[in-house]
């Protein structure tokens, strides 16, 4: 099969999110024999061509002049006229969109004569709500168009699917997923009780001051345990995220930065607990990681977590915002830990996620909608 994919931003740009998604799902298309290339932008420099792990990128530099930036047509936007020209020259069989924009750029190259019953398939990687795009009537009306002719729109979850059902459009869950050859376990449980979290502190969506308010309760409950942070906390991120601990426990907490894959496993699979605190995660890869390398989770109930931690025995729930929650979750998460068949159960709740599976679950759909079938 020929696939062409679209986003208006890509590695080494950006590394993270649907870039990440796009990376991981595209190679994993690649190794089954499908020709498959990426339609990106270049937020700089020429149009170029690169090979990135196999997966064919051409780079094309979307500048939006200033009459239309005015009128509120953001580069994103723009790169929706990107992407139908490249669908329009494609040879494509399909078509796989991760943002509105681009795809409905990519709609519009399908009214050509020779782009006729080529599928075009959005991908929404997060959540877009009404609320969040009626002050900006160029994205709305790109928005509402995309959704109206692709011919399928996926999802990442139920949580996902739910929070958008007002738009009146049905949304396939094909979520993304997590690489098996990395997140295993690397190794035994650390000696030392230790919590872990690789929610970014400097997003506050990610609720990592949760975590640090319950922090004493845990440390009553763990004694000698010591909390490591990782991702990215810029100064003014600690001292705030220290000032909410009483001055002989600030000692106990650790600022990892920002970890490559292999470090974040080790760290998944040292830990004891890892925690989740974020709220309104259309997916959340930090507890799929952490599961898939057998370590329990303690898990905001918001946003797509609860379907992720549905198997009994692999963490726990609790209120989101609330850190007496959160310390009473990771207390059962840990005892959980000491379960020895707690790491195997862990394994198996995250195995529906691994990327072998859901490109399964892609080359399929897409086989199905190429064909007609659908």
């Amino acid at each position: 099969m020929r696939l062409l994919l679209t986003h208006p931003y890509f590695w080494p740009h950006v590394r993270r999110g649907a870039e990440r998604e796009i990376h991981d799902l595209g190679t994993g298309l690649v190794a089954r024999g499908h020709e498959v290339r990426l339609l990106t932008g270049q937020p700089h420099g020429v149009t170029r061509r690169a090979d990135i792990d196999g997966l064919r990128v051409r780079y094309v530099r979307t500048p939006v002049p200033g009459p239309l930036a005015r009128r509120g047509v953001s580069t994103p936007a723009a790169f929706g006229a990107v992407a139908a020209a490249g669908a329009a020259l494609s040879r494509s069989d399909a078509v796989l969109s991760f943002l509105y924009a681009d795809a409905y750029g990519a709609t519009l190259a399908g009214r050509l004569p020779h782009r006729r019953g080529v599928p075009v398939v959005v991908k929404l990687t997060g959540t877009v709500l009404p609320e969040r795009i009626t002050h900006e009537p160029v994205e709305r009306a790109l928005f509402r168009r995309a959704l109206d002719a692709a011919t399928e729109v996926w999802c990442n979850s139920a949580y996902a699917r739910d929070v958008m059902a007002d738009f009146g459009v049905r949304m396939r869950i094909v979520p993304a997923g997590f690489d098996p050859d990395v997140f295993r376990p690397a190794g035994e449980r650390a000696a030392t009780p230790t919590v872990f979290c690789a929610s970014a502190p400097d997003e506050p969506r990610k609720r990592v001051v949760d975590l640090v308010r319950a922090w004493p309760a845990i440390r009553d409950g763990l004694p000698g345990a010591r909390l490591v942070l990782a991702g990215h906390a810029s100064a003014a991120t600690r001292e705030q995220l220290l000032a909410e601990l009483p001055e002989p426990l600030r000692g106990e907490v650790t600022f990892a930065g920002l970890l490559d894959d292999a470090a974040l496993a080790a760290a998944y699979s040292s830990a004891t607990v890892v925690v989740a605190p974020s709220v309104h995660e259309a997916l959340g890869l930090v507890v799929l990681e952490a599961l898939a390398c057998g370590t329990p989770v303690a898990g905001a109930d918001s946003g797509a977590t609860p379907e992720l931690l549905g198997t009994p025995g692999t963490g726990a729930l609790f209120a989101p915002l609330d850190p007496d929650a959160c310390a009473r979750a990771v207390l059962v998460a840990a005892v959980l830990a000491a379960d020895p068949a707690t790491r195997d159960r862990c394994r198996a709740a995250a195995a529906p996620w691994a990327w072998p599976a859901i490109v399964d679950r892609v080359e399929e759909r897409l086989t199905t909608l190429r064909t007609g079938r659908a």
